[in-house]
């Protein structure tokens, strides 16, 4: 999935907090939690498949699907 994928995927949406994406992770503030993984994933120069960001971005998707 695309970084624009993603995008269009949240664009819109209201999400209730908290969010478990995953055993250790629980989103509390979804917009600011949004909006700092997309400035991280465009600051990210390597291969986007190791970015941690991106990767919490796939799990708030699955998560939230």
């Amino acid at each position: 999935m695309t970084i624009e994928e993603l995008k269009q995927a949240f664009a819109g949406k209201q999400f209730i907090a908290p969010i478990a994406i995953s055993e250790d992770q629980i989103v509390v503030d979804v917009d600011q939690f949004l909006k700092i993984q997309f400035i991280m994933v465009d600051l990210w120069k390597k291969d986007l498949s190791k970015s941690p960001a991106y990767v919490r971005l796939l799990k708030f998707y699955e998560a939230t699907k």
